[in-house]
This record gives structure tokens, C-alpha cells and sequence, in this order.
């Protein structure tokens, strides 16, 4: 059956990556980062940090993995890629880690790639766009301290690609103003932000500047500074940030790029937080994003790592595309065994930087696996095949996709002979008859958020049973996640609530409601005009405290109700804070 949605994080064959620790080895985990994503001769080509190779697809859906390694292509392996089209070709460049900028004109062969110039020198995370309007290439780059960093343009000559003319300073951090620039996971981090990840863009003959934050939290995020210009000056766009995703399955909304589809919808492929085994284990996300008709850029990240429907043709992104709800979640689950001592490998999560889940390094039971929070898992006692888990729905529900994440833990090998999952996922209504789900044994599947669609099947029972773990593994589940509808009713619209800004600082807003009959969650959107709430938080409970705003800008809020049947939309705020 050909795929019509997708799920984040981006299932792909995410590699293996090896952190030592004070001279020592640390524990194996998967990484990627810093995404690029090109159209070329009709097909989606994906580049990443820390990837031995690219994706290929024709729909975003289905990825064919190109393996490239450094004797083909210098530097495929590091960090922040730089991925242009250009004529007729696929250009690579590493910015500050390697002068020299290749291409390739007939990318599906790895073989092919060339060297272009090794004259290119642009700094630390770079971005390459062509102007087809005015026929110029451009270069944006910067990845440093908040204090001592700029993100910064220049132009390259349009034959030889090497840097020409002045060198434009375009954009500075000011997280006191911009609470969104703070790190940490829920911006409590007033110090040691980072300035990184930039793109450079022109639309509607607009230039934008996008830029990240810190890359090692949930609120990793976007902002945009816009001009008239290439070289500025660029004006602080009011909506920042226009990517944010700090609540949900897998945060993370930044470093990547803003891409147009083959239908002409615009995307956000950014990276994803998990930072369990190092700080820097990170996977991949994509948001439907867009401009609007006053030329704000967003990207929509609501309910964004549940199901997404690919568009079969233009689209307006600023509304929900999600067809299932999740079913799954703080759901009944029993498993077969329960891993309770203590990490073999001893520097497992020894370098995390405030991440707030120290305890998922610990804590492995089977509630785990349904508690929507990809940095806690369930994991069995042992390698041996045939480990399971069982996720109760409570109610017997119309099922159409189930998505298997599956962590690293304590894996013994890096062997490409080891890396694929085995499993076999079965449904079922009463508990006792069961039908297969999806089988994957025989097939050298390495899925590591494996998600499967089938036509809707009612169920109640979902059963996964392990038969061989990538890497020579444990069992391991940080997210059995069903998705579907039940047949219960609406929640009730949010009627009233109150938004209180700062007092102490104008920074945050507290939002506070009272429970909607038959909610599951909340959907707390907010914005700088009430048809402009970009942005937003999933909650479960009755309040939040919003801590992304910036100082000097007035606010609209709205509360959405959710739950298995889908989503009730709540009324927006009659006056701004």
C-alpha cells in the first residue's frame, strides 16, 4: 500500500555514531542532523550531518539510501552540509571544515561526484542559494557563542563559486529580548545561548535570513530576520520564532532548511532532540510550513509527530493535515521482561548538558513505552529473541497506522551485517485472536521509527514481538505509538480562559483554563494577530507558562481541545497581552 502519510521522527537509516568520553568509549547511538533538502530532476534528495551517504525519494514518503563515504565525497561524513542546485548539477560543500565545494550531476551514483574549486572558504554551518532572479549565488554562515557571533553573508562568483566582495553581517541573538532564543528545554537558560544554522531564501522579492538557536534541547528552534536585500539590512521579523516544537513525542524545530514541494507547498525539515546515550543523539523532522499573504514565514508544527498527509497538490499548510489521532498514549502496557540494572556501558548518558530525563538512563519500565516521550523506554533483560510488548487501548478503536520507535541501548556492534530490526506487530479486538499488524522478518529492514499504514482495522490489542535488534541489542520500545480514531465525541470547546503576561517578565505568559468535558489535551496557539497564531504548545493539563515571547510584541491565544476523535477548535482571546 503506497504511503500517504508520514510521522515524525523521519524514519531513514539513521547511522551509527560512537562518542568517546575522556579518552574512553562511549555508548553507540544513531545521530543526524542539520538536514538539507534539494529538489533535483524531480526527486527529493535528503543530505545530514553525520551520515555515511544521502536519501533519494520521489514523494518524501519512500527513502532509498545512496551510501557515499569520504573517498567518494570529502567530508560526507562531518557536520552541516551545504546542498545547492545549480544548472545541472548537486553541489556539496562543509563550509568551515573543508575550503573545496563538489558536484555531481548524476547524484544516484555516488561515483560521480567532482571537485568544483578548493578555494571556498565560508565559515562554520553554511547555506548555498542560487537567485534564479538575479542569477547570483549566496552563501550565510555562523556557529558560535551568542556573544560573539553574527550570522553573515557573502557572495560567490556565479562560474567559480569562490567567495567575492564584502563580507555582511546580518544577524545578532538577543535572547533578553527574544525569549524564544534562550536554551534549555523550556527556555529557563539565560545563558550560553548559541547562534547557528542559518538559511538564506528569496520570496515574493523578500530575502530572508533564518537562524537557530541552541541544538541540544527541545526548544531548538527558528527565527527570521527579512529585507529588501541579499545584504540587508534585515529586519527582526515580529512572529519569531516561525519554527518551535517543545512539547510532544520528539522536540526539536531547527537547523535544517525551508524547501518548496513538487506541488509548490514550502516544508521545514529540521533536527529532532533525543540526547539519552550524548547530548548529540538527534534524529530528523519535517513541519509543513509556509508564507502568508503579508509574507510572515511559519512553519506548523501542531500535532506535527502525529500522521501527516502528503499533499497531492497545492495546499494551504497553515491548516491541520493530521487524518488519525494517537490512541496510545499512558495506555496499559505489559511486557515480557523488565531491564532493571544498571547500563553496561558506564559512560551510557554521561555527557548530557541539562537535559531534564537524567532518570531514562534508569527507569525501564513498560509505561514507558506508551508515555509519548521519546526519552523514556522500555527495555527488556536480555538480547534474546522473542521479547514482547502489549499495549491496551481501553476501548476497541479504528486503527490505520502504528509507529515503532525503537532506542539504542547498550548496543555491542556497528556491524552493517547487524543493522536491521526484526519484529512482527499484531492487532487484535478481544485479546485472545490476533492478526498480523506488519511482519518484517527476512526482509534486512533497519527501521529504527519504523511506521506502517494499513486500512483502518478495529482493535483494542496491539502486540509487538522482537526477533533480532540492530546493533545486537536489548528489546527496547521509546514509543509504541497507535494512531486512528475511537469512537467516542468531540471534547467540548474551550470557552474561557486567561492569559496573564509576565509580570516579572514580559517574556512569558501564563495560560490558564478550566477541563473541557471528554479532553485529552489541550492545543495552546498563540500569535501576533488573531489569524497569525503560528505557534503553539501541546499540553496535558489546565495551564501553561509560554516562555518564547518577545518583548515589545502584543499576542492573540487560543485553546484547542483534543482528543481520540479529533480536535475541537476553542475561541481566540478577544484582546492582545
Amino acid at each position: 500500500m503506497k504511503k500517504r502519510t508520514v510521522v515524525n521522527p523521519m524514519d531513514l537509516n539513521y547511522d551509527y555514531r560512537i562518542y568517546n568520553h575522556d579518552g574512553k568509549e562511549g555508548p553507540i547511538c544513531l545521530e543526524a542532523a542539520d538536514p538539507v533538502m534539494v529538489i533535483f530532476e524531480g526527486e527529493y534528495y535528503l543530505f545530514s550531518s553525520i551520515t555515511n551517504g544521502y536519501w533519494v525519494s520521489p514523494d518524501m514518503a519512500q527513502w532509498e539510501f545512496i551510501p557515499c563515504d569520504n573517498s567518494k565525497l570529502p567530508n560526507i561524513y562531518g557536520y552541516a552540509p551545504a546542498i545547492m542546485v545549480l544548472d545541472d548539477a548537486i553541489y556539496f560543500h562543509q563550509g568551515e571544515h573543508d575550503k573545496r565545494l563538489f558536484r555531481n550531476k548524476t547524484p544516484k551514483n555516488p561515483d560521480t561526484w567532482e571537485l568544483v574549486t578548493d578555494n571556498c572558504y565560508v565559515g562554520h554551518d553554511p547555506f548555498l542559494y542560487y537567485d534564479e532572479i538575479d542569477d547570483k549565488v549566496w552563501a550565510s554562515y555562523g556557529c558560535d557563542a551568542a556573544e560573539r557571533s553574527h550570522i553573515q553573508i557573502v557572495e560567490l562568483d556565479r562560474h567559480t563559486l569562490e567567495p567575492i566582495g564584502e563580507i555582511y553581517d546580518c544577524v545578532d541573538f538577543d535572547p533578553q529580548t527574544h525569549g524564544w532564543e534562550r536554551r534549555l528545554d523550556d527556555h529557563y537558560g539565560e545563558t550560553g545561548c548559541w547562534l547557528e544554522g542559518s538559511q538564506i531564501l528569496r520570496h515574493n522579492n523578500k530575502w530572508y535570513i533564518i537562524y537557530s538557536g541552541f541544538s541540544l534541547h527541545k526548544s531548538y528552534a527558528n527565527g527570521v530576520y527579512v529585507s529588501d536585500s541579499p545584504t540587508g539590512p534585515y529586519v527582526y521579523a515580529q512572529n519569531n520564532p516561525i519554527s518551535h516544537k517543545n512539547t510532544g513525542f520528539i522536540g526539536g524545530a531547527a537547523h535544517g532548511c525551508f524547501f518548496e514541494d513538487l506541488h509548490g507547498n514550502w516544508w521545514n525539515v529540521t533536527c529532532a532532540c533525543v540526547h539519552v546515550s550524548h547530548v548529540f543523539e538527534r534524529r530528523l523532522n519535517l513541519f509543513p510550513a509556509g508564507f502568508d499573504e503579508d509574507g510572515f514565514l511559519y512553519a506548523n508544527t501542531t500535532l506535527s509527530d502525529y500522521p501527516i498527509t502528503l499533499p497531492e497538490g497545492r495546499r494551504d499548510h497553515s491548516e491541520l493535515h493530521v487524518p488519525y489521532m494517537l490512541l496510545s498514549k499512558d495506555c496499559d502496557v505489559t511486557v515480557s521482561a523488565v531491564e532493571s540494572a544498571m547500563p553496561e556501558n558506564p559512560f551510557y548518558g554521561s555527557d548530557l548538558r541539562d537535559t531534564q530525563v537524567p532518570e531514562s538512563r534508569y527507569d525501564h519500565g513498560a509505561y514507558n513505552a506508551s508515555s509519548e516521550d521519546i526519552r523514556t523506554a522500555w527495555k527488556a533483560d536480555s538480547r534474546e529473541p522473542g521479547h514482547w510488548a502489549k499495549l491496551d487501548l481501553g476501548r476497541i478503536c479504528s486503527v490505520g497506522g502504528i509507529q515503532i520507535n525503537i532506542p539504542t541501548y547498550n548496543l555491542r556492534t556497528t556491524d552493517p551485517l547487524e543493522k536491521y530490526h526484526e519484529y512482527v506487530i499484531e492487532s487484535s479486538v478481544d485479546g485472545v485472536n490476533w492478526n498480523v499488524f506488519y511482519d518484517n522478518r527476512g526482509k534486512n529492514e533497519f527501521a529504527p521509527h519504523g511506521y506502517y499504514e494499513v486500512e483502518e482495522t478495529r482493535a483494542r490489542y496491539v502486540k509487538v514481538t522482537f526477533f533480532h535488534i540492530a546493533g545486537d541489542g536489548f528489546a527496547a520500545l521509546s514509543g509504541l505509538r497507535v494512531f486512528g480514531h475511537d469512537d467516542g465525541e468531540l471534547p467540548e470547546v474551550v470557552s474561557d480562559f486567561t492569559a496573564v503576561r509576565g509580570p516579572e517578565d514580559m517574556r512569558n505568559a501564563t495560560i490558564s483554563w478550566k477541563s473541557a468535558k471528554n479532553a485529552e489535551g489541550y492545543i495552546v496557539r498563540y500569535g501576533i494577530a488573531p489569524d497569525k497564531l503560528y505557534n503553539q504548545y501541546q499540553v496535558y493539563g489546565n495551564s501553561v507558562e509560554i516562555r518564547t515571547l518577545t518583548l515589545g510584541i502584543n499576542y492573540w491565544f487560543r485553546v484547542d481541545s483534543f482528543n481520540g476523535a479529533g480536535v475541537t477548535m476553542g475561541k481566540i482571546s478577544e484582546d492582545s497581552i
